[in-house]
Protein backbone atom coordinates (compact mmCIF):
# COMPACT_ATOMS: atom_id res chain seq x y z
CA UNK A 1 0.00 0.00 0.00
CA UNK A 2 1.58 3.72 -0.94
CA UNK A 3 2.26 5.83 1.98
CA UNK A 4 2.18 9.59 1.77
CA UNK A 5 5.25 11.51 2.81
CA UNK A 6 3.48 12.26 5.81
CA UNK A 7 2.56 9.07 7.03
CA UNK A 8 6.21 8.39 6.06
CA UNK A 9 7.51 10.74 8.17
CA UNK A 10 5.42 10.35 10.89
CA UNK A 11 6.48 6.53 11.44
CA UNK A 12 10.17 7.49 10.86
CA UNK A 13 9.34 9.89 13.68
CA UNK A 14 7.36 7.73 15.60
CA UNK A 15 10.70 4.77 15.71
CA UNK A 16 13.03 7.32 16.61
CA UNK A 17 10.64 8.36 19.68
CA UNK A 18 10.40 5.06 20.82
CA UNK A 19 13.70 4.29 20.54
CA UNK A 20 14.84 7.89 22.55
CA UNK A 21 12.06 7.17 25.02
CA UNK A 22 13.23 3.85 26.18
CA UNK A 23 16.35 4.57 27.10
CA UNK A 24 15.33 7.50 29.14
CA UNK A 25 12.28 5.58 30.56
CA UNK A 26 15.24 3.15 31.45
CA UNK A 27 17.03 5.57 33.32
CA UNK A 28 14.08 7.67 34.83
CA UNK A 29 12.96 4.49 36.37
CA UNK A 30 16.22 3.45 37.48
CA UNK A 31 17.53 7.06 39.27
CA UNK A 32 13.81 8.84 39.58
CA UNK A 33 11.09 6.67 39.94
CA UNK A 34 12.34 4.43 43.20
CA UNK A 35 12.83 5.97 47.05
CA UNK A 36 16.32 7.12 46.59
CA UNK A 37 18.91 4.19 47.99
CA UNK A 38 22.63 5.20 48.06
CA UNK A 39 23.40 2.35 50.27
CA UNK A 40 24.88 0.40 47.11
CA UNK A 41 27.18 2.15 46.33
CA UNK A 42 29.79 0.86 48.89
CA UNK A 43 33.13 3.10 47.38
CA UNK A 44 31.55 6.49 48.66
CA UNK A 45 32.23 5.20 51.98
CA UNK A 46 35.82 5.17 51.59
CA UNK A 47 35.95 8.67 50.07
CA UNK A 48 34.18 9.80 53.10
CA UNK A 49 36.47 8.23 55.56
CA UNK A 50 39.23 9.61 53.58
CA UNK A 51 37.92 13.14 53.86
CA UNK A 52 37.30 13.01 57.30
CA UNK A 53 40.37 12.42 58.22
CA UNK A 54 41.31 15.28 56.39
CA UNK A 55 38.82 17.26 57.82
CA UNK A 56 39.68 16.34 61.23
CA UNK A 57 43.14 17.93 60.89
CA UNK A 58 41.82 20.72 59.24
CA UNK A 59 40.14 21.27 62.59
CA UNK A 60 43.24 21.56 64.45
CA UNK A 61 44.20 24.22 62.06
CA UNK A 62 40.73 25.72 62.21
CA UNK A 63 40.76 25.49 66.13
CA UNK A 64 44.39 27.07 66.51
CA UNK A 65 43.42 29.76 63.67
CA UNK A 66 40.21 30.68 65.83
CA UNK A 67 42.53 30.41 69.30
CA UNK A 68 45.01 32.53 67.74
CA UNK A 69 42.52 35.50 66.36
CA UNK A 70 40.84 35.46 70.22
CA UNK A 71 43.82 35.88 71.62
CA UNK A 72 45.48 39.03 69.14
CA UNK A 73 41.72 40.60 69.82
CA UNK A 74 42.40 40.53 73.65
CA UNK A 75 45.75 42.16 73.21
CA UNK A 76 44.35 44.73 70.93
CA UNK A 77 41.24 45.37 73.07
CA UNK A 78 38.91 44.48 70.36
CA UNK A 79 36.04 42.80 71.62
CA UNK A 80 36.17 39.27 70.19
CA UNK A 81 35.15 35.22 70.91
CA UNK A 82 35.47 33.85 73.65
CA UNK A 83 37.82 30.94 74.19
CA UNK A 84 34.72 28.85 75.99
CA UNK A 85 32.80 29.79 72.45
CA UNK A 86 35.34 28.24 70.10
CA UNK A 87 35.80 25.07 72.28
CA UNK A 88 31.73 24.73 72.32
CA UNK A 89 31.73 25.20 68.90
CA UNK A 90 34.75 22.87 67.91
CA UNK A 91 32.75 20.14 70.03
CA UNK A 92 29.39 20.71 68.01
CA UNK A 93 31.21 20.71 64.95
CA UNK A 94 32.57 17.21 65.75
CA UNK A 95 29.69 15.70 66.79
CA UNK A 96 28.10 17.51 63.75
CA UNK A 97 30.81 15.98 61.03
CA UNK A 98 30.22 12.33 62.61
CA UNK A 99 26.36 13.02 62.26
CA UNK A 100 25.82 14.48 58.96
CA UNK A 101 25.99 11.49 56.88
CA UNK A 102 22.90 10.35 59.41
CA UNK A 103 21.08 13.65 58.79
CA UNK A 104 21.40 13.09 55.16
CA UNK A 105 20.41 9.95 55.01
CA UNK A 106 17.76 9.23 58.48
CA UNK A 107 15.83 12.63 58.11
CA UNK A 108 16.36 14.61 54.30
CA UNK A 109 16.45 11.30 52.60
CA UNK A 110 13.34 9.01 54.27
CA UNK A 111 11.27 12.45 53.94
CA UNK A 112 12.12 13.40 50.61
CA UNK A 113 11.42 8.93 50.04
CA UNK A 114 8.15 9.08 52.03
CA UNK A 115 6.56 12.31 49.63
CA UNK A 116 8.07 9.77 46.69
CA UNK A 117 6.45 6.25 47.65
CA UNK A 118 3.24 8.46 47.28
CA UNK A 119 3.29 9.66 44.05
CA UNK A 120 4.82 5.95 43.08
CA UNK A 121 1.76 4.25 44.81
CA UNK A 122 -0.60 6.30 42.99
CA UNK A 123 0.59 4.62 39.78
CA UNK A 124 3.62 6.50 38.28
CA UNK A 125 6.21 4.12 36.78
CA UNK A 126 7.69 3.17 34.07
CA UNK A 127 4.60 1.53 31.93
CA UNK A 128 2.69 4.59 32.70
CA UNK A 129 5.47 6.88 31.04
CA UNK A 130 5.92 4.24 28.25
CA UNK A 131 1.62 4.87 27.30
CA UNK A 132 3.00 7.80 25.66
CA UNK A 133 4.80 6.90 22.88
CA UNK A 134 1.81 4.17 22.03
CA UNK A 135 0.72 6.06 19.14
CA UNK A 136 -2.61 4.60 17.47
CA UNK A 137 -2.88 4.50 13.99
CA UNK A 138 -5.40 7.59 13.98
CA UNK A 139 -2.53 10.23 15.52
CA UNK A 140 -1.31 13.41 13.59
CA UNK A 141 2.00 14.13 13.02
CA UNK A 142 1.51 17.37 15.65
CA UNK A 143 1.11 14.69 18.04
CA UNK A 144 3.73 13.28 17.31
CA UNK A 145 5.93 16.06 17.13
CA UNK A 146 4.51 17.36 20.58
CA UNK A 147 5.40 13.68 21.82
CA UNK A 148 9.24 13.89 20.43
CA UNK A 149 9.59 16.87 22.05
CA UNK A 150 8.40 15.46 25.77
CA UNK A 151 10.96 12.89 24.94
CA UNK A 152 13.38 14.95 24.93
CA UNK A 153 12.77 16.83 27.47
CA UNK A 154 12.64 13.43 29.41
CA UNK A 155 16.34 12.44 28.12
CA UNK A 156 17.50 15.49 29.83
CA UNK A 157 15.50 14.48 32.83
CA UNK A 158 17.32 11.29 33.14
CA UNK A 159 20.85 13.38 32.65
CA UNK A 160 20.10 15.72 35.56
CA UNK A 161 19.39 12.50 37.71
CA UNK A 162 22.80 11.05 37.22
CA UNK A 163 24.27 14.54 37.93
CA UNK A 164 22.04 14.83 41.30
CA UNK A 165 23.79 11.47 42.51
CA UNK A 166 27.24 12.92 42.01
CA UNK A 167 25.86 16.19 43.82
CA UNK A 168 24.95 13.84 46.92
CA UNK A 169 28.44 11.87 46.85
CA UNK A 170 29.91 15.44 46.50
CA UNK A 171 27.55 16.81 49.72
CA UNK A 172 28.17 13.35 51.37
CA UNK A 173 31.89 13.48 51.28
CA UNK A 174 32.55 16.93 52.10
CA UNK A 175 30.10 16.91 55.08
CA UNK A 176 33.08 16.66 57.52
CA UNK A 177 34.50 20.10 55.63
CA UNK A 178 31.06 21.87 56.16
CA UNK A 179 30.35 21.13 59.86
CA UNK A 180 33.93 21.79 61.14
CA UNK A 181 34.11 25.26 59.13
CA UNK A 182 31.37 26.47 61.97
CA UNK A 183 34.17 26.64 64.20
CA UNK A 184 35.52 29.58 62.24
CA UNK A 185 34.14 33.09 61.66
CA UNK A 186 34.85 34.07 57.83
CA UNK A 187 35.23 30.81 56.14
CA UNK A 188 31.64 28.70 57.70
CA UNK A 189 29.92 27.29 54.89
CA UNK A 190 27.38 24.87 56.58
CA UNK A 191 24.49 26.64 55.36
CA UNK A 192 25.63 26.79 52.13
CA UNK A 193 26.06 22.92 52.15
CA UNK A 194 22.78 23.07 54.04
CA UNK A 195 20.56 24.69 51.69
CA UNK A 196 22.32 22.60 49.03
CA UNK A 197 21.31 19.46 50.60
CA UNK A 198 18.27 20.28 51.03
CA UNK A 199 17.88 21.53 47.20
CA UNK A 200 19.52 18.13 45.92
CA UNK A 201 17.05 15.71 47.80
CA UNK A 202 14.17 16.89 48.20
CA UNK A 203 14.67 18.03 44.16
CA UNK A 204 13.14 14.38 43.79
CA UNK A 205 10.31 14.74 45.69
CA UNK A 206 9.33 17.83 43.65
CA UNK A 207 9.71 16.62 40.25
CA UNK A 208 8.15 13.71 41.02
CA UNK A 209 5.06 15.27 41.82
CA UNK A 210 5.14 17.28 39.08
CA UNK A 211 5.52 14.63 36.41
CA UNK A 212 2.63 12.67 38.06
CA UNK A 213 0.05 15.74 37.28
CA UNK A 214 2.16 15.44 33.62
CA UNK A 215 1.42 11.99 33.07
CA UNK A 216 -2.11 12.51 34.01
CA UNK A 217 -2.82 15.42 32.05
CA UNK A 218 -1.91 13.20 28.89
CA UNK A 219 -3.72 10.20 29.81
CA UNK A 220 -6.44 9.24 27.08
CA UNK A 221 -6.22 13.21 25.40
CA UNK A 222 -4.94 13.60 22.34
CA UNK A 223 -5.81 17.40 22.26
CA UNK A 224 -2.90 19.21 21.15
CA UNK A 225 -2.82 21.85 23.75
CA UNK A 226 -2.92 19.07 26.39
CA UNK A 227 0.71 18.39 25.06
CA UNK A 228 2.10 21.96 24.60
CA UNK A 229 0.80 22.52 28.60
CA UNK A 230 2.96 19.06 29.48
CA UNK A 231 5.52 20.86 27.60
CA UNK A 232 5.51 23.60 29.06
CA UNK A 233 5.34 21.48 32.54
CA UNK A 234 7.92 19.33 31.78
CA UNK A 235 10.29 22.51 31.62
CA UNK A 236 8.99 23.79 34.49
CA UNK A 237 10.09 19.66 36.01
CA UNK A 238 13.65 20.14 34.83
CA UNK A 239 14.14 24.10 36.15
CA UNK A 240 13.00 22.16 39.65
CA UNK A 241 15.66 22.53 41.81
CA UNK A 242 16.92 25.59 40.38
CA UNK A 243 13.68 27.02 41.80
CA UNK A 244 13.87 25.18 45.12
CA UNK A 245 17.33 26.91 45.37
CA UNK A 246 16.81 30.63 44.25
CA UNK A 247 13.96 30.21 47.12
CA UNK A 248 16.18 29.19 50.27
CA UNK A 249 18.77 31.71 49.11
CA UNK A 250 16.60 34.48 47.66
CA UNK A 251 12.90 34.21 49.92
CA UNK A 252 12.47 35.46 53.23
CA UNK A 253 10.45 32.64 53.93
CA UNK A 254 12.95 30.05 52.54
CA UNK A 255 15.66 31.77 55.07
CA UNK A 256 12.87 30.96 58.02
CA UNK A 257 12.66 27.10 56.53
CA UNK A 258 16.36 26.26 56.18
CA UNK A 259 16.68 28.26 59.98
CA UNK A 260 13.79 25.97 60.98
CA UNK A 261 15.50 22.86 59.46
CA UNK A 262 18.84 23.85 60.98
CA UNK A 263 17.48 24.29 64.52
CA UNK A 264 15.77 20.84 63.58
CA UNK A 265 19.23 19.30 62.39
CA UNK A 266 20.74 20.63 65.74
CA UNK A 267 17.86 18.72 67.60
CA UNK A 268 18.41 15.70 65.58
CA UNK A 269 22.06 15.93 66.02
CA UNK A 270 22.07 16.02 69.79
CA UNK A 271 18.81 12.97 70.26
CA UNK A 272 22.25 11.28 67.44
CA UNK A 273 25.05 12.01 69.94
CA UNK A 274 22.57 10.98 73.37
CA UNK A 275 22.11 7.83 71.47
CA UNK A 276 25.59 7.14 71.17
CA UNK A 277 26.63 7.75 74.43
CA UNK A 278 23.66 5.73 75.95
CA UNK A 279 24.43 2.75 73.68
CA UNK A 280 20.94 2.82 72.11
Amino acid sequence: MFKSPIEWLKEMISELVKDFANMAFDWIGLFMLKPTDFSKYPFVNTAYDFVFSLASSLCIVFVAWSLLNVMLNHLAGVQSRSVAEVVTKTIFAFVLSAAAPWLLDNVLLKLNNAIVSYFLDKGLNTKALEKLVMFPGTTSLSIVLAVAVIVVLFTLLSLQYIQRLGEYIVLLVTSPIAAYSLITENFEIWSVWWREAISVIFSQAFQVALLWMIINMLTGTEKLSDYFMAIGLMVVLLKGPKYIRQFLYSSGAGKMAVGMAGGASKMAVYKYAAAKVTGR
